[in-house]
C-alpha cells in the first residue's frame, strides 16, 4: 500500500510504500479525517499524528467523506459533486 503524507504547511510531500500488514493496522477500519498515529510507521515517525485526508479502493473507486459504510454504496451525484463521473458524452 502507498501512503503520501503530506504536511500542509510548508506543501512537502513523502511517498511511503508499506507492505508490512502489522504496519497498516492502524489505517484499516478508520474513516476519513480521522486523526492516527503513525508511530507503526517506523521509529523516524514515532510521536507524529496523521490525518486520512482521502484514498482510492483495490479497484480505483475514490473515498468520499460523508458516507457512513465499510463498504462501496451507490451514490445519487449530479454533476458539480466530488466524484462524479458522467455515463455519456452528453451529461
Amino acid at each position: 500500500m502507498k501512503l503520501n503524507i503530506s504536511l500542509l504547511a510548508t506543501g512537502c510531500g513523502k511517498l511511503i510504500e508499506v507492505d508490512d500488514e502489522q504496519k497498516l493496522g492502524t489505517f484499516h477500519e478508520k474513516r476519513m479525517a480521522t486523526e492516527v498515529a503513525a508511530d507503526a510507521l517506523g521509529e523516524e515517525w514515532e510521536g507524529d499524528g496523521v490525518r486520512i485526508g482521502g484514498g482510492n479502493d483495490t479497484q480505483g473507486f475514490p473515498m468520499k467523506q460523508g458516507v457512513w459504510t465499510h463498504g462501496r454504496a451507490p451514490l445519487l451525484l449530479s454533476k458539480g459533486y466530488s466524484c462524479y463521473g458522467p455515463r455519456r458524452t452528453e451529461e
